[in-house]
C-alpha cells in the first residue's frame, strides 16, 4: 500500500512539474524573441554578422549580379616598391586594372561604370600608393587587392565595389 501512495505521489509530482514548466515556456517565449529580436536589429546597425559563415552580409552577391569596367593603360605601368632586406630596388609592373561591382548594392547608382570611368585616375592612383607600400619579400596580388579594395571602399564610401583585378601583375 505504502508503494501506491509514492507512485501516485511521484505521478502527481511530476505532471505537476511538467505543467509548471509549460507555464514558465509559455510566459518566457515572447521574452526571449523580443530580446533576440533587439540583439539582432543592434547587430545589424554594427555591421555585426551573428550567422555562420566567413563572409559579411554585405558581401553576399553572386557572380551574375557583378558588372566589370575595364582600365586598360597604353603601356605598362611601373611601380617602384620599398627597398627590402636586400637593400635593392624593385618594381611592381601591371598592365592596367578591372573593377567588379555588385549591380545589385543599395548605392550601386552611386558608383556604376560611369563613376568608374570618371575615377579612374584616383582608383588607379590608390592602387599605385598600396603597391608601393609593400617590398619584394612581402608583396603579392592577392594582398594588394585587398588593401586597394579596402582604400577604394573608403576613399568613396561605397559597399558596391566588391572584386579587383589586376592585369599581367609582376614584380622584381
Amino acid at each position: 500500500m505504502k508503494k501506491n501512495i509514492f507512485s501516485i505521489i511521484i505521478t502527481a509530482l511530476t505532471v505537476v512539474n511538467v505543467v509548471l514548466t509549460a507555464i514558465l515556456f509559455f510566459v518566457m517565449m515572447p521574452t526571449f524573441q523580443k530580446t533576440n529580436e533587439l540583439v539582432t536589429k543592434v547587430a545589424s546597425v554594427l555591421n555585426i554578422e551573428l550567422g555562420e559563415g566567413g563572409t559579411a552580409v554585405e558581401e553576399q552577391y553572386k557572380i551574375g549580379d557583378l558588372e566589370y569596367t575595364d582600365v586598360a593603360f597604353d603601356t605598362q605601368q611601373t611601380i617602384n616598391l620599398n627597398s627590402g632586406e636586400d637593400g635593392k630596388a624593385h618594381y611592381a609592373m601591371f598592365d592596367g586594372y578591372t573593377v567588379g561591382v555588385n549591380k545589385e548594392a543599395d548605392d550601386y547608382d552611386d558608383f556604376n561604370t560611369e563613376k568608374i570611368t570618371s575615377y579612374q585616375s584616383t582608383i588607379t592612383d590608390i592602387i599605385r600608393s598600396v603597391m608601393q607600400s609593400y617590398n619584394n619579400d612581402n608583396i603579392s596580388e592577392n594582398a594588394i587587392k585587398k588593401d586597394a579594395l579596402e582604400q577604394i571602399r573608403e576613399k568613396f564610401d561605397t559597399k558596391s565595389v566588391v572584386e579587383i583585378t589586376l592585369k599581367n601583375f609582376m614584380h622584381q
